[in-house]
C-alpha cells in the first residue's frame, strides 16, 4: 500500500536550491580594518600668541586677525589654552569666535578664558608706540630737522630701517652686490647733498 510522506509544500522558492538561499540571505556590510581607515591629519601646536596671529593670517581670516591686533591683551598663551583682556571695543562674540575657529584650523580643542589680569598692550598698540620711538628719533636727527624747517606743516608719515630698504629691481639677496652708494659733496644746502655733475 503506498504511504504518503507529510512535508513542506514545494513552492517556487524551494525549487531553486541554494541559489534561492543566498537570494533571500541578507546584506551584510562591508568590513572596514583599522589599515583601510583615512589618517586624520596631526593636529597644529601653536604655543605662542603671534604665531596665532600668523595662523589667521594664513587662513585669511583677516577680522579674526585685526581683533587678535587690536581687541586682545594677551594675558598668557600655550598650546590649547588662551588666556586674554578684552578691549571695549571687542565684539560680544569674540571669545566664542576665537575659541571655535582655532580649534578648527589647528585640529584640537581650544579654550579661551577671559582674565581678570591686566596683560600685555594690544599688538596695535605695542607698534604703534615702537613706531612713535622711531619718529622721534628721526626727529632729532639734524637733516631731518633742516628739511622740516624748510617745510613748515610737513610731517614724518613713516620709518623704516634702513636695512629692510632694497634698491628697486634688484632681489633681497643681490642687495650686497649692488656696490657702494654714488658719494655726494655737501654743497650746506637745506636738502643735504648734490652730486658734483648736477648743474643747479
Amino acid at each position: 500500500m503506498p504511504t504518503a510522506s507529510v512535508g513542506a509544500p514545494i513552492t517556487s522558492a524551494s525549487r531553486g536550491g541554494p541559489q534561492a538561499a543566498l537570494a533571500s540571505a541578507p546584506a551584510r556590510d562591508p568590513i572596514v580594518r583599522p589599515s583601510d581607515a583615512v589618517p586624520s591629519a596631526p593636529a597644529l601646536v601653536v604655543g605662542r600668541f603671534e604665531d596665532l596671529i600668523a595662523l589667521a593670517a594664513k587662513k585669511r581670516d583677516i577680522g579674526i586677525k585685526l581683533a587678535l591686533e587690536r581687541d586682545v591683551r594677551l594675558v598668557r598663551c600655550e598650546d590649547g589654552r588662551l588666556e586674554i583682556r578684552l578691549e571695549p571695543s571687542a565684539a560680544k562674540t569674540l571669545v566664542n569666535d576665537l575659541a571655535r575657529k582655532i580649534s578648527d584650523w589647528t585640529g584640537r580643542r581650544w579654550m579661551v578664558v577671559v582674565s581678570a589680569e591686566e596683560g600685555e598692550a594690544t599688538v596695535k598698540a605695542q607698534n604703534d608706540a615702537r613706531q612713535a620711538e622711531l619718529k622721534v628719533g628721526v626727529r632729532a636727527d639734524p637733516l631731518v630737522q633742516a628739511v622740516l624747517a624748510r617745510f613748515p606743516g610737513a610731517e614724518i608719515v613713516d620709518v623704516r630701517r634702513a636695512e629692510t630698504i632694497v634698491p628697486q629691481g634688484l632681489p633681497p639677496g643681490d642687495a650686497e652686490e649692488a656696490g657702494p652708494e654714488p658719494q655726494f659733496d655737501d654743497d650746506g644746502s637745506a636738502f643735504g647733498a648734490r652730486s658734483d655733475g648736477d648743474d643747479l
